[in-house]
């Protein structure tokens, strides 16, 4: 994963990546998101990583869940109830 972060906001570079990876082994497979383009899924989970990492989350499995919550509730398709 490139660098996405400002200088300012120190994370190591293995809790981004492992967070990233474990989010994406979910969102790849969702099937409420599966109707969206691979790069849209990516640039949106990336955004909301670095937004939770601002907001001082630093554990890995927190980034992702909390990334994973914010895409379905972004991108999922509304059930209309």
């Amino acid at each position: 994963m490139d660098q996405i972060f400002s200088e300012q906001v120190r994370v190591p570079d293995a809790v981004v990546s492992v967070a990233f990876d474990k989010a994406w082994s979910f969102v790849e497979k969702d099937p409420l998101l599966a109707h969206n383009l691979k790069a849209v899924l990516h640039s949106r989970l990336r955004t909301y990583l670095e937004c939770s990492i601002r907001n001082g989350e630093r554990n890995a499995l927190n980034l992702a869940n909390e990334a994973i919550r914010n895409l379905r509730a972004e991108l999922a398709p509304s059930t209309g109830q």
